[in-house]
């Protein structure tokens, strides 16, 4: 049983959007022009790509020099999203704006579209000096080149506007953003049309910033893809090639830095070496002439092969003391303050390692935040404290790691204090020579070691490579994202089938008013449609007439055939209730034409006038308004005879109601009217009375008791969906007989009742 619903509601929709289906052509075609004018005025937009690689080291360095970068803080694994950070960064991106000259956007007309200028643009506006830098607002012009002069509007923020006819675009002129004035690339033809915008900085640099995305291809990928969508490729295509040069020259400039810093260190500390290293050697020579040495090493063979891991034990603890007051010395110096400490010459402690890149890292950030910000600015003074406490921390670590190796050394003497106990027969010059070749040996390893480290690290000031590879240029995608045609196209016909099917629908979901389908009619009331008339659009009363066969009379004629089924088989000269709801539903205009059908097929037929509260049954005929019912239902005195009007129509008698009485519904309980109606049934083959309406008066109630059948009228988008509850309420409370539905004004074009063909002279009439 549902689904009969259903499909009945689907074909009661279907039948609906059909009648309407010129408010889809209607609106489809309204869209489709839409479309098209959006498609043609919309300016096309392009994607643009490019793709890099980080480099996690130098892949053309020895390995020497790569564990080199890593020792200080330049090599090794990069992290893709702190690169993109930097990449993105609003200093490199501001750069680009004053690079590239990227606050005014410039646009042109074209037939419809706005163009994007760039490269070359026809004019360029030159604001008052330092405004770019400064201004807080934003600043939007219009041009238009007219016959003799230049129509220039204005806008300065949200709030100020103003408008000039200037003759002279070259030269300046006062405007609510300052005096301004145009340098001309090109001549300007009458008819052209500019609009210029310009942002202050920040915006401008967050806008170009939401523009450009750049992200790995994949998780945990060195490679980075770089896109955006614009109305002006070739700008992309510059914004992001400049993106990645500036990258890449801020990369190199840090590692240049680092470098440089260390080469100083190293250098200083290679002097100062270099003097003690001549110092242990002179001491050496001056001890072999006096003692006449000429082979120590044979002559002290066996001992330095038992001693030999102490002597290397010895120098490894003397180098990192050595190398770890160098660093002390260097940290204590206040001069040296802001500059970068070698990240490890070979400590061989941990802890000082990490302090010293700790240290390095924060001196980076600090000169690269001083580019752009002064020495009072917070991060500054913060950045100047937390050095200070890695300074001293720095120191801290030194001296303990220093106490840690004299003892480690300490306890080393001592061991090798035992072994020379066993050479007492060694002469007292071999041990001292001993010792002094140590002290030699020593400051030679130093020496050799700082040397090595200098020419890595000129290796790394050498290097040119950059730390991104560009593997895939800025290209514009050749196919415009923007505007889609086949995406208009679908919009539009969305937008054509959708707009009219939601009107129609939110117009029959808040309509309470009957539509001019009977169906609807059907299915709201649990009684039958006895037959469906079309609206009265000529004003004349009477429809039906002999020899007429306009879509109305059919109508009437199918309404006569319907009751006549519809009545009880066994009724005799039936008496027929016309009635309705409310006033204006034609229920009089109902029951006159039903009587004039009727009394075409040559039955005797009395229409009764019982609306005797508002009677208009006489006017409509154009008889005279004077009648008796009401005066016979009150005086015995009157007959029959006395009510009965002949009219222009054979077998038709009409009996009006006469003057309005004070008791209405008192004459029509009488039985007088009983009787009247017992001598209209014997008079008459049917009789049709036109009553009063149900839901504003009770008479109607009256006359069930002498009617064999109620025509109930409802009149199509005037009877509300309330009437129609009060009748189905009617209906089951059975106060009226028999009730058959008509559905009245229904439009002729919706009734599905084909009259292609004529029929005789009045064929044309209503």
């Amino acid at each position: 049983m549902a689904q009969d619903t259903l499909v009945i509601d689907i074909r009661l929709w279907l039948n609906r959007l059909l009648k309407n289906w010129y408010w889809f052509l209607i609106s489809c075609f309204v869209f489709g022009l839409l479309g098209i004018y959006n498609y043609f005025s919309t300016t096309p937009e392009y994607a643009v790509n490019a793709r890099i690689m980080l480099r996690s080291h130098d892949s053309e360095s020895p390995l020497e020099k790569v564990e080199m970068l890593q020792v200080m803080g330049m090599g090794g694994m990069k992290q893709t999203a702190d690169e993109i950070a930097i990449l993105t960064s609003r200093d490199i991106m501001t750069q680009v704006v004053h690079d590239l000259d990227l606050q005014s956007r410039y646009y042109k007309k074209k037939n419809l579209r706005w163009i994007g200028q760039y490269p070359s643009r026809d004019l360029t506006v030159e604001y008052p000096e330092m405004f770019l830098d400064t201004t807080k607002r934003f600043v939007k012009i219009s041009l238009r080149v007219r016959k003799n002069d230049y129509l220039v509007r204005v806008r300065y923020g949200l709030w100020n506007f103003s408008s000039h006819r200037v003759t002279d675009l070259t030269q300046p002129f006062n405007t609510c953003a300052g005096d301004i004035h145009f340098t001309l690339h090109t001549e300007l033809e009458r008819g052209d049309r500019y609009n210029i915008t310009t942002l202050p900085i920040l915006p401008a640099v967050d806008m170009y910033n939401r523009m450009i995305t750049a992200e790995a291809i994949k998780k945990e990928s060195n490679v980075i893809d770089i896109s955006t969508t614009t109305d002006m490729p070739s700008l992309a295509i510059d914004f992001i090639n400049r993106e990645i040069e500036l990258y890449n020259i801020d990369a190199v400039l840090d590692k240049n830095i680092m470098a440089s810093n260390t080469a100083a260190f190293i250098d200083e500390r290679l002097r100062l070496i270099e003097k003690e290293l001549f110092d242990a050697e002179m001491e050496v020579e001056e001890y072999k002439e006096k003692f006449g040495i000429v082979n120590l090493e044979r002559e002290a063979g066996l001992y330095l092969q038992e001693s030999t891991e102490y002597r290397k034990r010895a120098a490894e603890i003397e180098t990192q003391i050595n190398l770890i007051n160098y660093v002390a010395d260097f940290v204590r110096d206040d001069a040296k303050f802001d500059n970068l400490i070698p990240a490890n010459l070979g400590i061989a402690d941990a802890t000082i390692v990490s302090l010293v890149n700790e240290y390095n890292h924060l001196i980076m950030r600090k000169l690269r935040v001083q580019r752009t910000a002064s020495n009072e600015n917070p991060v500054i003074t913060n950045m100047t404290t937390q050095l200070a406490i890695l300074r001293e921390n720095i120191i801290i670590s030194i001296a303990n790691v220093n106490n840690t190796l004299t003892i480690s050394k300490a306890d080393l003497e001592k061991r090798f204090g035992s072994v020379e106990q066993q050479r007492v027969d060694i002469p007292r010059q071999e041990r001292q020579y001993i010792e002094v070749a140590r002290r030699k040996q020593l400051k030679e390893s130093l020496y050799l070691y700082l040397y090595e480290k200098r020419e890595e690290n000129a290796l790394t000031l050498a290097s040119t490579v950059t730390p991104a590879k560009i593997i895939a240029t800025p290209q514009m995608h050749p196919t415009a994202l923007e505007p889609s045609l086949k995406i208009i196209f679908i919009i539009c016909v969305l937008l054509g089938l959708g707009v009219p099917f939601v009107g129609i629908y939110l117009y029959y979901f808040f309509n309470n008013r009957l539509s001019d389908d009977s169906k609807e009619l059907e299915r709201k009331t649990k009684m039958p449609v006895g037959g469906v008339l079309v609206q009265n659009h000529h004003g004349e009363h009477v429809a039906v007439r002999e020899g007429v066969n306009s879509v109305s009379a059919e109508l009437f004629r199918s309404l006569r055939t319907n009751i006549g089924f519809m009545l009880p088989s066994f009724t005799k000269h039936p008496v027929i209730l016309v009635t309705s709801s409310v006033n204006g539903e034609g229920k009089s205009y109902v029951a006159t034409n039903l009587a004039i059908s009727l009394s075409l097929l040559n039955k005797k037929v009395a229409l009764v006038g019982l609306d005797i509260r508002k009677p208009m049954l006489a006017q409509y005929l154009g008889l005279p308004s004077e009648g008796c019912l009401t005066s016979y239902l009150a005086d015995d005195s009157y007959a029959v005879d006395d009510l009965v009007v002949s009219t222009e129509f054979n077998n038709l008698d009409i009996l009006p109601s006469g003057i309005i009485p004070p008791n209405p519904n008192e004459l029509l309980q009488s039985d007088r009217l009983d009787q009247l109606f017992v001598e209209l049934r014997q008079r008459y083959d049917y009789v049709i009375v036109d009553s009063a309406p149900v839901a504003l008066v009770s008479d109607t109630f009256q006359l069930s008791r002498i009617a064999d059948m109620t025509v109930y009228v409802c009149r199509a988008r005037y009877t509300t969906f309330d009437l129609v509850d009060f009748l189905n309420q009617v209906h089951e409370q059975k106060r009226l007989p028999n009730i058959v539905t008509v559905l009245n004004g229904v439009n002729a074009k919706n009734i599905g009742y084909g009259y292609g063909y004529g029929y005789g002279s009045n064929a044309k009439k209503r």
